[in-house]
């Protein structure tokens, strides 16, 4: 019912100081309707989580947005994540994304099998070594 009252203004509120907690109460104890809306119209906007992910405010919004997914061990939740982490060295560099990204690490390390964690491992630490030049 929030949810439906607030469509089209998801955004924004998530852009804003204190508005974002709505957003952020959505992904956490709204039904999982709720949350796939609100992940719709986000996903959807203009510059879509990449944006989100870079943003003083947005960054928290998309930190509840993986929790909550990983509890449902959802599909959606390992698509964000490795569009995160293919993106590590980018993200390791930005003041807001590096929170996003230690969120992806970290849900990674609870929910994923050892020989996935070496295989992330292994894809970071190329992405932030240095290119040998010969």
């Amino acid at each position: 019912m929030v949810v439906e009252s607030l469509k089209g203004k998801l955004v924004l509120l998530s852009t804003t100081t204190y508005a974002r907690f709505v957003v952020q109460r959505v992904f956490d104890s709204g039904s999982d309707a709720s949350v796939r809306k609100v992940y719709s119209e986000i996903v959807n906007s203009d510059g879509g989580l990449d944006v989100l992910i870079i943003n003083p405010y947005d960054h928290y919004v998309v930190k509840a947005l993986l929790r909550r997914l990983t509890e449902l061990n959802s599909t959606l939740f390992k698509i964000i994540a490795f569009k995160v982490l293919e993106r590590a060295a980018e993200h390791e560099k930005h003041e807001f994304a590096v929170h996003v990204l230690r969120e992806c690490r970290y849900s990674f390390t609870l929910y994923f099998s050892p020989f996935y964690l070496l295989c992330l491992m292994f894809m970071t630490d190329c992405f932030r070594s240095p290119v040998n030049k010969m």
